[in-house]
């Protein structure tokens, strides 16, 4: 146990010393903080004309969200918020939101008429004749429901576990300011990729750095060289990809709950994803889907380390890796090809977006259901298993060839 403690803080040394690994990951923060930040930088433009700065509305509209937080969003909300769009001309020669009275009056209101939209699937001019009714509003986003899950093709099974689980929504939704969450949910996506990118880039030489410098035959019958050594270089890549996979997220959490406000954590999620039936608070969410991105970090890193001991070659794995992330991009299998689409759609790069974290689409086990944040958690802890036991009889049976 002594010697591979030594020789994990040995090989955590050695990477962290590399110059690559610095730069990468420095690189990757001023991503980051672009992804939170990025979008004060334009203006806000209504018909070409510009009004304000990006940074401006957003304060206006904070304002407006702050004001609405705590209210129910029931017959009386519904009520108001029409009454203010009703105040908008119907004959304006500008878009609606280019007028005075959506300003004046609607503004105020918008993220109400905005969440209605979303909930409903109506466009801007149905939104605008539909009568304000509570008990339609929710009505209808029963009917999106299950129209959703019939576009995923769910069981009946897997519909009536849906409608138990919103049985545990709380209705009518109370509104809440919650722009510093929802952003964490926006640049879920681009995080995971920077993280998984990151992970490929420091750790594809771990095990190949020995031969590409010609020491592997001194280090293969040393003592500790074909047991102990192959434990510490893993451990090191394992701490090294989970300790990426924080150093992002805190980055993240810190700039944009400190930049848009903390306020919100315990919002219903179907304010922001109407079409979710989780009985989750978008703050709860939010920490579930960076702690799956955490462990999809610890499995991409073991993926990339045993990857590189099959392939013996850095650039090789690296090259590996990366092509699967540029398909997991670019190929979307169709949902009616069930059990292939939910397959990919749980790769570790594919899974990292948030329409796939509160996937409808349910994994039967043992006579019940697991929904996917319930599931892919024992999918990776058993997938980084089997490929670690793997690296290890490969690295076991590896011989130092002739040069």
């Amino acid at each position: 146990m002594k010697n591979l403690r030594t020789l994990y803080r040995f090989e955590l040394k050695k990477l962290l010393s590399r110059k690559i690994v610095w730069i990468t990951v420095a690189a990757m923060l001023v991503l980051a903080g672009f992804t939170v930040c990025g979008r004060f930088l334009a203006g806000y433009y209504v018909d070409g004309e510009r009004l304000d700065s990006n940074y401006g509305i957003f304060q206006k509209t904070r304002a407006a969200q702050r004001a609405l937080s705590g209210r129910v969003i029931d017959q009386q909300l519904l009520k108001e918020t029409w009454d203010a769009y009703g105040k908008i001309p119907t004959d304006a020669e500008v878009p609606y939101v280019g007028t005075e009275e959506y300003w004046e009056y609607a503004f105020p209101y918008s993220a109400v008429f905005n969440f209605v939209r979303a909930t409903t699937g109506m466009t801007v001019s149905a939104a605008m004749d539909w009568k304000a009714d509570e008990a339609d509003l929710y009505r209808k986003r029963q009917d999106m429901l299950e129209n959703y899950w019939d576009g995923y093709y769910l069981s009946e099974g897997e519909k009536e576990y849906w409608r138990q689980q919103e049985l545990s929504v709380e209705k009518p939704f109370t509104y809440a300011y919650n722009e510093g969450w929802e952003r964490l949910f926006v640049v879920f996506y681009t995080l995971g990729l920077m993280a998984q990118l990151t992970i490929a880039i420091c750790l594809s030489n771990v095990f190949t750095i020995e031969q590409s410098r010609k020491t592997d035959q001194l280090i293969l019958c040393s003592r500790n060289g074909k047991g102990t050594l192959y434990l510490a270089k893993l451990f090191a890549g394992i701490g090294f990809a989970a300790g990426i996979s924080l150093l992002y997220t805190i980055a993240v959490f810190a700039l944009s709950l400190a930049i848009l406000g903390g306020e919100g954590f315990g919002a219903a999620l179907q304010l922001i994803y109407p079409d979710c039936s989780l009985p989750l608070s978008v703050g709860q969410a939010v920490l579930i889907a960076y702690g799956l991105m955490l462990i999809a970090s610890i499995l991409t890193g073991i993926f990339t380390m045993v990857l590189s001991e099959i392939l013996r070659n850095g650039i090789g794995t690296l090259s590996v890796i990366g092509g699967i992330i540029l398909l997991s991009m670019f190929v979307n299998i169709p949902y009616h090809y069930r059990v292939l689409a939910q397959i990919w759609d749980y790769l570790p790069c594919s899974y990292l977006t948030i329409w796939n974290v509160l996937d409808c689409r349910l994994v039967p086990f043992f006579g019940t259901y697991l929904n996917g944040m319930q599931f892919v958690p024992i999918l990776y802890l058993v997938t980084a298993g089997i490929l670690w036991l793997a690296g290890y009889k490969i690295y076991q049976a590896y011989q130092v060839r002739a040069r």
